[in-house]
């Protein structure tokens, strides 16, 4: 595991993008980004029914692991409008006892590079503020999307695992 760090940064930036700390008022976009069935196709079972369960999503998910770890997924902001577009960042896999960086957002901005663009900000992220040796990316094989981010970030693809009841190749970098 990441040993828990003071002092990290809890907002980056990048060009088109802003990359903070979800809070609690951040339901609504968490309720979207987890309600699409084509945005969550490689990473839900099942999409959020309403928005209490957007709520304990949100407080299982990002907020538990804020307070656990000291970092977790971030909300990204599109810096123009600062409306949250999804969501970026560094996860711990307890099952792995390895770090993640993962990503969803709203598909109409799927193919405008925001994906990389945000993912290599976490990697950055995960080497400065946390130290981080090895970073992964678990992807379904189907999901071409982020494959392409991975292999865009320099991850190599690893074993194909089973974790979540799901097979998933585990992409690695070495930072």
């Amino acid at each position: 595991m990441v040993e828990r760090k003071e002092n990290i940064r809890t907002r980056l930036e990048t060009e088109r993008l802003v990359l903070r700390l979800f809070t609690r008022k951040d339901v609504r976009a968490m309720f979207r980004m987890n309600s699409d069935p084509d945005v969550i196709r490689y990473a839900e079972p099942e999409p959020a029914k309403d928005l209490d369960d957007a709520m304990s999503r949100l407080e299982k998910g990002p907020l538990y692991d804020y307070e656990t770890y000291g970092y977790g997924r971030f909300a990204v902001e599109w810096k123009e409008t600062g409306e949250v577009i999804g969501f970026c960042g560094v996860k711990y896999i307890q099952e792995l006892d390895l770090p993640e960086v993962g990503y969803r957002f709203f598909k109409e901005y799927w193919g405008k590079g925001i994906g990389t663009e945000a993912a290599q900000a976490c990697v950055e992220f995960a080497r400065e503020d946390l130290g981080v040796e090895k970073l992964i990316a678990l992807i379904i094989p189907e999901n071409i999307g982020s494959v392409r981010v991975a292999e865009k970030l320099g991850m190599i693809r690893g074993p194909l695992i089973e974790i979540y009841g799901e097979r998933a190749y585990q992409y690695e970098m070495l930072l």
